[in-house]
Order: C-alpha cells, then structure tokens, then sequence
C-alpha cells in the first residue's frame, strides 16, 4: 500500500515521511513511538515536580503579557489553583491571548521549570475541564518527527493503516512459541505499541516487538552463517613472522594487554586453517584501529588483499593516512588506496585497475568498497568499522567478491560478553578494555546552566593553549513538536549566541545531519586540520575522527542523551596526550538526572555506565533513549532485555535444528518474513 493511499498524505508529505525511512504502509507500523504522553489526574501547584511534564487545574487571575526577546516572541500569565500561584509561559504563539482569559478556569499541562522569575509552567497545552476528563489516566504517543510533520498527522495515518491490518494471516510465530514465551499476536501488538490502553497493554506489546527485533537479527546471523562458504578453505599461512613485532617495535606507544590479545587472537585464527569470524570490542579511545592495521600488514605479506570499510569518508581518510604513516616509518613493500565516492573518475579507474590487477594490497574506503564494477584480485581480508551503520547486504556485497573472505567487525558499543555471545552468535570476540597508556582519564564536570559562562572560559583557555573544543546540542530544529523551544538548544542559534563569549578570531563553525554529506566531510575535515576551534554539533560526531587536538566537550541539555551517547561523545576528546575535559550542562537538575550524570561524572569505563545506567532507570524509562540504541533495534535494547534475547538465541537453534533452510509449510510466513528483512538491508 503506498503512502498517498492513506488519507491525509500527499506528494509533499510523503517526501517528509520519506525523510524518516518511511516509504510504505508497513514502514508506519514500524515507525514506533518515541514516547508517550500520560494524562495524569491534574495536581496542585504545591505538589508538581520541577522537571516534570505536569497537568494542573488553575484559574487565570492576570492579563498576558507580549513582548520579545531574540525575535521570540512570549506571552505569559499568572495562574492560581486557589491556594499557590505560577506563570505560565509560551513562546511564539501570540494568538493564545484570546485563549487566556482572566477568570477562565483550566487544566494546562506542560513542563515544570524554575527560572530567575520563579516556577514557571512552560508552554502548556489548554483543556477545558470536561475535555481532560475524557482523556485523564489515558495514554497517548508521540512520535520522532521532521520539520513539516505533526504528530497528530503521524498518528492518523498509523491509525488508518492499523484499521486496514486486521488480517490474522500476519502471524508469522508458530502458536506453541507464543505460548511458551507468553508473546502476543502481532496485530494486537502494532496495535498497542502506538495505542494502548494502560501501561499494562503497552508493556505486552512492547515483549512481543522485542522478541521479534532479536529474532530477526539472530535468525538473520544464522541464515547467513549458514552460507558461508567456509569448510575446505585454507586461511593464511605467514611467510615472514617477524613483520608484525617489527611494526610493534616501531610505534610510538606501547600496545596495551589487551591489544597484544586481540592481535594473538587473529593471527591464530588466521593459521588455523579456518576463515576468521571475529569481533574486536573495545570502548571508545581503547586502540582498536591499530589492531586492524596490524593484521591487515600481516594479511599483505601473505600476498593477499585486505578491505577496512568505514562508516564516512572522514574516517576511512583517516584509517588511510594511519596505514600509509606506518608503513612507510617502516618501509614496507605495501601499497595502500582511498576508494569514495568523491573520487574523481579518471583517479577511480586508475585505483579500479590497480584493485583488479593485484597492485594494491590495502583498500581503505566507504561503500564504494562494495561498488558493483570493483574486482578484487586476491581479496581474503574485510575490516567494518562500526558495523551497525552498513546494512548485511552491503556486506554481503562485498564479502561476494572473493571465496576467501576472513571477517573482523570493530564495534565501540559497551556490551557485555555474555551478551555479545548472543547476539553476534557467529562470531568470536577479542576485548579491549584498557586505554593506551599515553591517555589521561578525561576530567568530567556536571555543571548547572547557570555556569555556562564559566565553561566558555575553561574552553577559551584551552583554544589559547592551542585546542579545540565540540559543544554538542540536542537540536537543529527551532523548537521541538511541543514547541519547548526555550529548553532546547540549536546549533544554528546556539552558534551566534556564543559568538560574544569569544575572540573574533575564534572560529565557529556548525555541523548537524541534515546537512549534505560533502558538507559534513568538509567540516569535519577542516576540524580535523585545526581550522576549526569550536565545532557545535548535533551528535553526529559520536563515531567520528580521533582529532587528538581536541580536549574539551561541552554537552547542553545533557539529561536528554542516553549514558551511552554521553560516553560516546566523550570520547571524541582524551585521544592526545594533553588533559581533557567533559563538560555536562545538567538543564533540569532533577534527582534522577543528577544520579545519572553522576555516574558519568566519576567514570570513563563505558562497561561500568552501562551497567548502572540500567540499575537507574524505572519501568518507565524502557520507553525512552536506549542504552544498545546504536546497534540499530528500534525498541530492543541489551541490557534492560537481556532475558529475552537469551529466550531468543534458544529459539532460534531449536528452529534451524528441525527447519534448516526454513522449508516446512509452518515456516512460509517466517521465511518470507526474514527474507524481506534481509532484502531491506536491516544490519545484522
């Protein structure tokens, strides 16, 4: 069913749902919501919760106020439940005056804050009194949105789409597995997750959901694995053993413990006789790329190629150039080439036939790596830096361009073995947990807004030290589908906003993801090469270049993030030999978020954040940013699930073990099922 078929959707709306990856009917049911709103039976003022999204019934005792600040315009009054006062705020809608008026009694609901004029009640929404009781104790959903959509418009063509899947031939889990595991039927589930009742039903269909994403994915794994072409194959056999304690010998560092693992780990899968099938995990700054240049030496003194594929071209300029410095400090007989997409032709074709030839031994590149008019001479070696972000027929693309393929995936997300084991079930797994000695802890700071000016100080020391800095915002938008545009920073405006903190001669430059890719590569590029000395940024940046120059990050709105992207940006600094520094900007200062920041604030052990992330998080934050989200389920998340993936890795080998190739009439639906997953490019 295509997009325009549902009421309510357009050309021009489908180009914006097209903007969220939803392209079909099914792609809304997908689309889940980001949160959902609760209608709480309204409190007194006394009793609401600074932080909090509130509902409170008041009477309006002052006339609004109009005026601007920075082009934003704010109409406020003053609201009272009989017994305490507070302001309510809004910010560019000057036409709710007409909604305000004195003596109207109302429900507003909106969040809490406590600024330099009091508690303020910020941009709440208006219900007549009868209206709010049809909706009290109800629960709503939000959606992830991009500039243009509403998340009424979301939720009608989801509703729509639901009213036209009642087909019980969806079920695709054999009704005995359901039993077992207590899963609900998926319709009932599509349908809950995006309107449920109570959090009772919300949790029922979220089990379901989950089970599903983990069983995809290991299904997936174990389809796929069972494809490879691995019996018979010889791996490599080392000609010169020497080569790769003469690299070692020669850097400017000692390898760490775990590092000297990982490197004894490959090299005896590659004398094995048997293709590797190996994840190398190590937190952010730990050293893993020279891991990957090590092997990838050793692979071309064997005579054969090797591939490290990268998530940008930044990045795989940058594996590039830490291939070619090592290599020709050591003089070795290698020859390395860059393949993106921004080659010129005539450089591509040269690059193309020296590839083909066997010239080249080392390709360092992004997807053009897996191009359909590449051929490898002799290839048996592929590096995936952050495999999350490339999707398994991408892989497979390139993996299908030689019978001789040994696998290395390189991930920095914090999972712990036990689950890594399950998850990745085809794959064996190298840890490195200690950062290279030359690395100072990063400091960390918590800090409240009402010391940012002394963070801008910190940060224009370091920049007259020589340093660079990231200041990362949570949006680019003008303001969120609520409209909470005063809590919420965006680059675009934060940028100007700091210009006055700084020097002119301070360069500040702005990068964010709905930019074009040859912008982001130029900034970043021009970071990299100090050009830059503050860069304010989305959080695109979290898998990015290891500038060593750069030693201080500041993070606004920090309780927004998950612990696990907090940690993920900070390592984007402490890559040099110069202190760093971690600024967290703590806008709402609640208790919960204090204890969550706090665990961030004294620990830069990625294991150790994750793990007391879930200690801290309640029933209801499951709905919320995910620890594991960066792997790329939509829901599923590692270590709040973890009973269930370990439900899932069993289900998934009594299932191949009676139905291999998925052939029996019980599995047609399942099989069509994982083959459209596959099909679709979903990361496995």
């Amino acid at each position: 069913m295509k997009l325009t078929d549902i009421k309510g959707i357009g050309e021009k709306t489908e180009k914006l749902l097209n903007k969220l990856e939803i392209f079909e009917a099914e792609d809304l049911l997908n689309y889940y919501p980001r949160d959902y709103e609760f209608f709480s039976e309204p409190k007194t003022i006394a009793n609401v919760k600074v932080g909090n999204v509130e509902s409170i019934k008041v009477i309006i005792t002052s006339k609004p106020s109009l005026f601007k600040k920075n082009r934003i315009s704010i109409t406020s009054v003053t609201v009272s439940d009989g017994f305490s006062r507070i302001k309510a705020t809004w910010f560019n809608i000057p036409y709710i005056n007409k909604y305000l008026e004195v003596g109207r009694v109302v429900i507003l609901r909106g969040k809490i804050i406590n600024n330099k004029t009091g508690l303020t009640i910020n941009q709440p929404k208006i219900y007549e009194e009868n209206n709010y009781i049809n909706i009290q104790n109800s629960l709503s959903p939000i959606y992830p949105l991009t500039k243009g959509l509403s998340n009424e418009l979301v939720r009608k063509a989801v509703k729509e789409v639901l009213s036209l899947n009642k087909d019980t031939k969806n079920e695709y889990l054999d009704k005995n597995l359901r039993e077992k595991r207590q899963l609900a039927e998926i319709n009932y589930s599509l349908e809950k997750i995006h309107f449920p009742l109570n959090y009772n039903e919300l949790l029922v269909a979220r089990r379901r959901l989950v089970y599903d994403e983990f069983f995809m994915f290991n299904l997936g794994i174990k389809l796929y694995k069972t494809n490879d072409k691995i019996d018979g194959i010889v791996g490599l056999k080392n000609k010169d053993k020497n080569i790769i304690l003469k690299v070692i010998k020669n850097l400017d560092y000692k390898l760490t413990n775990g590092q000297k693992k990982a490197i004894k780990d490959i090299l005896s899968d590659f004398n094995n006789c048997k293709l590797m099938n190996r994840l190398l995990q190590g937190d952010v700054g730990s050293g893993k790329t020279i891991v990957a240049i090590l092997s990838m030496i050793y692979v071309a003194y064997n005579n054969f190629q090797s591939v490290l594929m990268a998530p940008t071209e930044v990045l795989a300029r940058q594996h590039y150039e830490n291939i070619k410095k090592i290599i020709n400090k050591n003089q070795l007989d290698i020859e390395v080439s860059l393949l993106t997409g921004s080659l010129k032709k005539s450089e591509r074709n040269n690059i193309l036939k020296s590839i083909k030839n066997g010239d080249t031994d080392i390709i360092i590149g992004t997807h053009a790596v897996f191009s359909d008019d590449i051929e490898y001479n002799n290839l048996a070696y592929i590096v995936t830096d952050e495999q999350h972000r490339f999707g398994v027929n991408q892989r497979k693309a390139l993996e299908d361009k030689s019978k001789l393929v040994n696998k290395l995936v390189m991930s920095a997300t914090p999972i712990p073995r036990t689950l890594a084991m399950l998850l990745y079930a085809d794959l064996d797994i190298s840890l490195i947990k200690e950062k290279p000695e030359n690395r100072l802890p990063i400091k960390n700071a918590v800090i409240p807004e009402t010391d940012r000016e002394k963070a801008y100080k910190k940060i224009k020391s370091e920049i007259e030290l020589g340093h660079q800095a990231y200041i990362i915002c949570a949006s680019i938008e003008e303001n969120d589908e609520n409209g909470n545009f005063y809590n919420l920073q965006n680059v675009n405006d934060y940028a100007k906003s700091i210009r006055k903190y700084f020097p002119s001669s301070v360069v500040i430059e702005v990068l964010h993801g709905k930019m074009k890719n040859n912008q982001k590569e130029l900034i970043m590029e021009r970071f990299k090469n100090a050009e830059i000395d503050i860069l304010v940024s989305t959080t695109v940046v979290e898998v990015g270049v290891d500038c060593p120059n750069a030693t201080v990050i500041m993070v606004e709105d920090a309780g927004r993030f998950g612990l696990a992207s907090l940690h993920q940006l900070r390592g984007r600094v402490g890559r040099g030999s110069s202190q760093s520094y971690a600024i967290f900007v703590d806008t709402t200062m609640t208790e919960n978020s204090k204890k969550r920041l706090d665990v961030l604030k004294n620990s830069n052990d990625g294991f150790y954040i994750a793990e007391e992330d879930l200690k801290l998080r309640g029933p209801g934050d499951i709905f919320g940013v995910k620890q594991s989200g960066s792997l790329g389920f939509k829901l599923a998340d590692l270590y709040t699930d973890a009973d269930i993936l370990k439900e899932v890795a069993e289900d998934v080998d009594n299932l191949i073990k009676n139905d291999p190739d998925l052939s029996k009439s019980s599995n047609i639906l399942l099989k069509t099922k994982i083959d459209n997953y596959i099909k679709k490019g979903y990361t496995i």
